[in-house]
C-alpha cells in the first residue's frame, strides 16, 4: 500500500513539475512511477467505472482524441492519453490523474499485452492492422497473433472490430461479444488496386483472400475462395460517402436507425476514424445529435493533417510512418490542390522504425500528378527518400536535399507558393511542429485535456 502511495504521488509531482517546464511529460511520471510500483497500471485502471482502449496501426490518435470528445460533450468525466503517449508509461500517465468516470485509451498495439496483463478493458476498439515498423511489430500475421493473445487476458470486452479488414475480423473468432463497422461501397472503391497488398491471406485456410472491391490497401469487401471466410455485416455501416477537400459527409447506419454525419477531417482513412469513435459512443448509449455535434467540429490531434498559417503561408502538417499511411496521405493532400511545395522527413530512430525500405512500397503517384512547386527531402534519411522519388519519376532538378530540420522550413519558406506540406515520421513531428511555432506559426487545433474535469 505504501509503495502505491509512493508510485502515485511521485508520478503526479513528476507531472506537475513537466507541466511548469513545458516539457510535456507524457511519459516520464508514468514511467517513474511503475519503477515504484510495477503493478500501478492496474491498480489505478480499477478506479474508473469503465476503462476503453483504443489499438491498431493507423488512426489510434485521431480515434481516441474523437470518442474522448464525444464522452466529455455527453457530461461524462473523461481521462485519457491526448497526445498519443501509448506505451504503458504514457497509459500510466494518463490514469495517475484524479479519478475520473471513463478512462479511454489509446495503446500501442505492439505493447497491448503488457497493457491487458494489467488493465481489464470493458472495450476494445482495432482500427486496423497495416505493415508497419517491421523490426519492432514484424509481419502483420505475427502481430495479429500477438493481439490475439492479448485479448484473451480480457475475455469479456466487447470488441469493437473493423469489419473491412480481414486481420483485424479474424480477432474476433471465439468472442460473445464482437461489433463491426465499416464502409459500403463508395464512388472511390475500386475493382482492382495498384497497392502493395498486405493482409491479403486468409487467416483460416492461408489462401489468397479475393475482394469485390478496396477501400484503400487491403481494407474492402474479401472472401475466401477456398472456405467460408469473408467480410462480416457491420452493424455500423458508412453509406452515401461524399468526399471532399473540407471533409467528408455520410450516413452511418447503425441498429438504432441512421445517423447523417459531417465532418471537417480530409480522406477516406478520417472517415474510418470518424466511424469508428461514433460506433463505440453509440454502444455506449450516448445521444446521436451529441455524437453528430461533435463530430461537425473535431479537428484532428497535433501532427494530423494539422493546418497552420504563418504569413501569406498555409502550411499542413502530417505523420506518415508507413507505406499505406504514406500512400493515402498523398492521395488525400493532393486532391485538388494548386501548386504547393512538399517537404517529406524520414528518420530511423527508434520510434520511427529503423527500417525504411517501407519507403519503396508506397504508392507515390499521387505526388508526381500534383502541381508541385518543389520536393524537399529532410531528416537522418533524406538521401533515401530522395533517390526513391526520383526513381519513381521525379526529376534530380525537381528535388532538394536538406537533412537538416531548421534548414529545410527556411527553404520551404523561401519558396514562391502560398502552400506548403510536410510529411514526417514520428521523431520529426515534435521537432517540425516546435520549429513552426517558433517561427509564429497558428496552428488549428486546440490541444485537448488529458485530466479529468479539465474544460
Amino acid at each position: 500500500m505504501l509503495r502505491t502511495f509512493l508510485a502515485i504521488w511521485t508520478g503526479r509531482l513528476v507531472a506537475f513539475i513537466s507541466r511548469l517546464l513545458q516539457r510535456g511529460g507524457t511519459s516520464l511520471p508514468g514511467y517513474l512511477a511503475l519503477k515504484i510500483d510495477p503493478d500501478l497500471m492496474g491498480r489505478l485502471a480499477s478506479r474508473y467505472e469503465k476503462v476503453i482502449i483504443v489499438t491498431g496501426t493507423n488512426g489510434k490518435t485521431t480515434t481516441t482524441n474523437l470518442l474522448a470528445s464525444i464522452l466529455r460533450a455527453a457530461g461524462l468525466k473523461v481521462v485519457h492519453n491526448s497526445e498519443g503517449a501509448n506505451m504503458p508509461a504514457g497509459v500510466t500517465t494518463a490514469l495517475l490523474a484524479r479519478r475520473g468516470e471513463i478512462a479511454v485509451l489509446e495503446v500501442d498495439e505492439g505493447t497491448l499485452g503488457l497493457v491487458t496483463r494489467q488493465v481489464k478493458a470493458d472495450m476494445m476498439i482495432i482500427t486496423n492492422l497495416l505493415r508497419d515498423q517491421l523490426d519492432r511489430y514484424h509481419e502483420l500475421e505475427q502481430l495479429a497473433a500477438a493481439i490475439s493473445r492479448a485479448l484473451a487476458a480480457i475475455p469479456t470486452a466487447t470488441l469493437v472490430l473493423n469489419a473491412d479488414d480481414s486481420l483485424v475480423t479474424s480477432l474476433g473468432g471465439g468472442r460473445k461479444r464482437v461489433r463491426y463497422f465499416g464502409l459500403a461501397r463508395t464512388p472511390w472503391s475500386q475493382a482492382t488496386t495498384s497497392e502493395v497488398l498486405e493482409g491479403h491471406i486468409c487467416p483460416r485456410c492461408r489462401r489468397p483472400l479475393e475482394f469485390n472491391y478496396y477501400h484503400y490497401s487491403h481494407l474492402g469487401d474479401y472472401f475466401c475462395p477456398q472456405c467460408s471466410y469473408s467480410r462480416p455485416p457491420a452493424e455500423y455501416e458508412v453509406r452515401n460517402l461524399e468526399l471532399n477537400s473540407g471533409g467528408a459527409r455520410f450516413d452511418l447506419v447503425c441498429p438504432a436507425g441512421k445517423l447523417p454525419l459531417r465532418t471537417p477531417m480530409p480522406g477516406i482513412y478520417n472517415v474510418y476514424n470518424v466511424l469508428a469513435a461514433a460506433s463505440a459512443a453509440l454502444l455506449l448509449k450516448i445521444d446521436p445529435a451529441t455524437v453528430a455535434r461533435v463530430v461537425a467540429t473535431f479537428l484532428p490531434g497535433q501532427g494530423r493533417a494539422e493546418a497552420f498559417i504563418l504569413g501569406n503561408k498555409h502550411l499542413t502538417l502530417m505523420l506518415v510512418k508507413n507505406p499505406t499511411g504514406l500512400s493515402v496521405a498523398l492521395k488525400t493532400l493532393t486532391a485538388g490542390r494548386g501548386k504547393a511545395t512538399y517537404l517529406l522527413a524520414i528518420n530511423d530512430l527508434a520510434a520511427d522504425g529503423r527500417d525504411v525500405s517501407w519507403l519503396w512500397d508506397a504508392d507515390v503517384s499521387p505526388l508526381l500528378q500534383a502541381p508541385y512547386n518543389r520536393i524537399i527531402c529532410a531528416g537522418l534519411r533524406a538521401g533515401d527518400m530522395a533517390l526513391c522519388l526520383k526513381y519513381q519519376g521525379v526529376k534530380e532538378a525537381d528535388l532538394k536535399v536538406i537533412p537538416d530540420q531548421e534548414e529545410s522550413v527556411n527553404f520551404l519558406l523561401g519558396e514562391p507558393v502560398d502552400e506548403g506540406l510536410i510529411l514526417c515520421t514520428y521523431t520529426n513531428l515534435a521537432l517540425y511542429r516546435r520549429i513552426l511555432k517558433a517561427r509564429g506559426a497558428v496552428s488549428e487545433v486546440t490541444p485537448l485535456p488529458s485530466l479529468s474535469g479539465t474544460p
